[in-house]
C-alpha cells in the first residue's frame, strides 16, 4: 500500500526503516545489521556502541542539559516457523524512535535554552537474557542520574488502531520461573508397590500447581510447562523435572507464592515419601507505570486526535523488561492499537504502517511536552 509523503518526509523514511528492518530481523544478542542499520541512518556518534554481551544495541543523547528523558526502542526479533521475524513489532518500536530522533535533532536549539537532553535507547535482547534493559543500566550508570523520565511504548494488534493506551499503575506482570526435581525410588514393574513413584507424585504436584491458578486467577498465572521422567517402561520412575512460569500482577506476592509451593512439596514428600527439589528464579519485575506522570501526559499532551484509554483491564500477565527502567526512574508504558488481525507473537503476526505511524507520534509528542514543560 502506498503513503503520501508529509512535507517532512518523516511518514516515507518511516515505514521504509521498518521494512528494511523487517528485512534484517535479527535476534536478541545477535542484532548486528539491525545496529549497524540504525547508525548508518541517523549519522550520529552514539554515546555507547554497543551493549555486553552481544556488544548490539546504542545510546544517543541529544542536549547538553543535565535534566533529561529516556525514550526506549526494542530492536531484537524471534523464531518463526519461517524464520526470524519481529513478529513481536519491536521493527515498528525502531522505526518510529529513529524518526523522534531526527525530529529533535531540529530542537537542538530548544533543548539548549531550556538546558535540557533527551536520550534515544535502541535496546538489544528484549525477548530474551540475559536482559537487554539491565545491560543498559549497569553500562550507562554514569549517564542515569540526569534520567527524570522514562518512556517507551508497545504495539498491540488487537487493540483499535488509534487508540493508545496509558494505563495507570501496573502494565505488565512479573515474571518469575521455577524448576522442581521430583526424585523416587527404580524398582521393575513386577515390584511396583515397593518403589516410590517419582511420576505419580509429580502428578498430583502439577494438580495442586492448577489449584493455585483456580484460586488466586485474577492475581497470577502458574503453569507447568515442560515434564521429564522416567527410564524405561518396565520401571517405576526414579526420577521426574517439571519447569514452569508464573506471573504476578504484585511484586509483594512472590513471597507468597513460595510458600505455597514449598507448603505443598513438604505434603507430597511426606505423602508419597519422595524427595522434591524447587528451585525458584526472580525474573522481570512488575512494570509499573507512574501514575503522577500519566495524569501529566494526559493532562499536557496532544496526540493529534489520537483516542487516549486508562482502562485497567489494559493490564497484561506478559512481561517486559522494560520494568528494570521502570523500577529505576518514573516511567510511561503506553499502548499502541493497530487494529490487526494476528496478535504478538504468532507467527503471521504483521504490524500495520498505521500503528507504526501511532508509535512514532507518541514519541514525537513526548519530546515536544518535555521541550515545553
Amino acid at each position: 500500500m502506498a503513503f503520501k509523503t508529509d512535507r517532512s518526509g518523516q511518514r516515507t523514511g518511516l515505514i521504509n526503516w521498518k521494512t528494511r528492518l523487517n528485512q534484517i530481523a535479527e535476534l536478541g544478542w545477535q542484532e548486528n545489521r539491525t545496529t549497524h542499520y540504525i547508525k548508518q541512518q541517523l549519522k550520529d556518534a552514539p554515546l555507547i556502541d554497543g551493549f555486553n554481551p552481544g556488544h548490539t544495541g546504542l545510546l544517543y543523547k541529544l542536549g547538553k542539559g543535565n535534566r533529561a528523558i529516556l525514550l526506549r526502542a526494542d530492536i531484537d526479533a524471534l523464531r518463526t516457523r519461517s524464520g526470524v521475524a519481529h513478529i513481536c513489532g519491536h521493527s515498528s518500536h525502531t522505526a518510529a524512535l529513529m524518526s523522534a530522533y531526527l525530529f529533535a535533532q531540529k530542537q537542538s536549539d530548544r533543548l539548549r535554552t531550556a538546558n535540557k537532553s533527551i536520550y534515544f535507547l535502541f535496546q538489544p535482547c528484549e525477548e530474551g537474557f540475559p536482559s537487554g534493559a539491565r545491560a543498559f543500566l549497569d553500562q550507562a550508570r554514569s549517564h542515569l542520574h540526569e534520567i527524570k523520565y522514562a518512556f517507551a511504548t508497545h504495539v498491540r494488534p488487537l487493540m483499535p488502531p488509534g487508540q493508545i493506551g496509558l494505563v495507570t499503575g501496573p502494565v505488565f506482570a512479573r515474571g518469575d520461573y521455577f524448576e522442581i526435581a521430583v526424585r523416587g525410588t527404580q524398582v521393575h514393574v513386577k515390584n511396583a508397590p515397593e518403589g516410590i513413584d517419582a511420576i505419580e507424585t509429580a502428578s498430583h504436584l502439577v494438580l495442586e500447581i492448577k489449584k493455585i491458578q483456580k484460586r488466586y486467577l485474577n492475581r497470577l498465572r502458574i503453569n507447568v510447562g515442560v515434564i521429564n521422567g522416567g527410564r524405561q517402561a518396565n520401571t517405576v520412575a526414579d526420577l521426574a523435572d517439571l519447569k514452569g512460569d508464573i506471573r504476578l500482577c504484585r511484586d509483594a506476592d512472590q513471597t507468597m507464592i513460595k510458600n505455597r509451593l514449598k507448603t505443598i512439596i513438604s505434603a507430597l514428600e511426606k505423602r508419597y515419601r519422595a524427595t522434591i527439589d524447587l528451585r525458584y528464579f526472580s525474573g522481570y519485575p512488575v512494570l509499573t507505570n507512574e501514575r503522577a506522570l500519566v495524569k501529566k501526559i494526559v493532562a499536557s499532551v496532544n496526540f493529534s486526535g489520537k483516542k487516549i484509554v486508562t482502562r485497567p483491564d489494559l493490564f497484561s500477565f506478559g512481561c517486559e523488561d522494560f520494568s528494570f527502567i521502570s523500577a529505576r526512574f518514573p516511567s510511561l508504558f503506553a499502548l499502541v492499537g493497530t487494529g490487526d488481525r494476528h496478535d504478538l507473537h504468532e507467527d503471521d503476526c504483521v504490524i500495520s504502517d498505521r500503528g507504526t505511524e501511532t508509535a512514532r507520534l507518541f514519541f514525537q509528542q513526548i519530546i515536544s511536552w518535555w521541550l515545553t514543560k
